[in-house]
């Protein structure tokens, strides 16, 4: 049985001039997520995130794990994945993209 999905939508760069918006969009997402589910971020229409926006995929990351749930980051910048894989993120999230 496939785990319900919840789905978050960037709609852009998430950097520190808006990281705290897309974090309180985030977390009204995340109050949905319950135990075994899945929030799953869509990330493909930014191109770019620095350390503040960092922070709000960690938080968010961890946020949800502790509702023992879990994360599909979609990256649509190799940059953006490349940042993943070296932040480890892809050992605490699903990273789907290129």
């Amino acid at each position: 049985m496939n785990p319900t999905t919840h789905s978050y939508k960037a709609d852009g760069d998430i950097v520190s001039t808006n990281a705290s918006q897309h974090w309180t969009r985030l977390e009204s997402a995340i109050q949905n997520v319950s135990e075994n589910e899945l929030l799953e971020v869509d990330l493909r229409a930014a191109n770019m995130v620095d350390s503040v926006g960092l922070n709000v995929i960690v938080k968010t990351i961890k946020t949800v794990d502790a509702r023992k749930a879990r994360v599909r980051l979609l990256i649509g910048s190799k940059s953006l994945k490349r940042i993943c894989t070296f932040t480890r993120l892809d050992q605490k999230a699903e990273i789907v993209g290129p």
